[in-house]
C-alpha cells in the first residue's frame, strides 16, 4: 500500500493554491479535492483492512488527515470502537474544513442518535479547545435540528463561551438553520435569550438568516429590524 504514491496521481496545483488561501492549517496542503478522496478511500477499504490503512497514513498532509476522517467514517465497526477512533482523531483537526468534511461524512449517527448526542454534550461541557467545539455544533447542525432535538440544541448553543472565530460562525450557522426549521419559535428564543449570548454571534445568526433563500422577504426584515445595533 504506497498512499503517497497514489496521492501523488491526484494533486492539482491550481487547487493547491485555493485551498491555501480558504484553509489554515499546520498541515501540507497537497490540492487534491475531496470527491477523489472519498474515492481513494473507498477503494482502499475494498482491498485493505481499515487498521492497515490507518497505519499507513501519516500526519504529513492536509489530505491524509481528511482520508482518516473519512476511514473511521466509513468503516462498519461497532459503536464504542468508532467512538475510540473519533476520539483519537479529534486532537488532529485544526481547521474548518477538516472538521465539516468529517461531521458531513458521519452517517452512522443516524442510528445512534440518543447516544451521539450524549456524546457531543460532553465535549460541549468538558473542553474549550476550538474544534472540538466546532465539531460539536457541526454535528448538531448536521444531524440534530429535526423536531425531537432542535429546541434542546439551542439551548445547548447558547450555553457555549468561546472566543474563537470558528465556533461563534458554526453557532450563529446552526441557529440561522434553527430559523428555517422553525421560525417564530427561534427568533422569540433569541430574544428572551439575548443577555446569554455575545452580540456578535446573535447578529451573525440573524445576518445568515436574511441571507437564506429559504426565507421569503417578510421573515427578512422582521430579522433585519431584530439586529442590534
Amino acid at each position: 500500500m504506497h498512499i503517497k504514491d497514489i496521492l501523488n496521481k491526484y494533486i492539482d496545483n491550481n487547487y493547491k493554491l485555493f485551498q491555501e488561501k480558504i484553509v489554515s492549517t499546520k498541515y501540507p496542503i497537497l490540492g487534491i479535492k475531496i470527491p477523489l478522496l472519498r474515492k481513494i478511500v473507498k477503494d482502499l477499504l475494498k482491498g485493505y483492512n481499515y487498521q492497515d490503512i490507518l497505519n499507513n497514513l501519516s500526519n504529513n498532509s492536509f489530505e491524509e488527515v481528511i482520508m482518516e476522517g473519512l476511514v473511521i467514517a466509513s468503516i462498519k465497526i461497532d459503536y464504542n470502537k468508532r467512538i475510540n477512533l473519533i476520539n483519537s482523531y479529534l486532537p488532529k483537526i485544526d481547521n474548518w474544513a477538516t472538521c465539516d468534511v468529517f461531521c458531513g461524512s458521519l452517517k452512522f449517527v443516524k442510528e445512534n442518535k440518543k447516544e451521539f448526542y450524549e456524546y457531543l454534550n460532553e465535549i460541549i461541557n468538558n473542553y474549550t479547545q476550538e474544534y472540538y467545539l466546532r465539531f460539536a455544533i457541526v454535528m448538531f447542525l448536521n444531524y440534530y435540528l429535526d423536531d425531537d432535538y432542535r429546541n434542546d440544541v439551542l439551548k445547548k448553543i447558547i450555553t457555549i463561551k468561546s472566543d474563537y472565530y470558528y465556533v461563534k460562525m458554526a453557532s450563529a450557522w446552526c441557529i440561522s438553520l434553527c430559523l428555517i426549521k422553525d421560525f417564530d419559535y427561534t427568533l422569540n428564543f433569541l430574544k428572551k435569550n439575548q443577555s446569554k449570548m455575545d452580540i456578535w454571534t446573535y447578529n451573525k445568526a440573524l445576518q445568515k438568516g436574511m441571507e437564506s433563500l429559504k426565507l421569503d422577504k417578510k421573515k427578512k426584515n422582521i430579522l433585519k429590524e431584530a439586529k442590534i445595533h
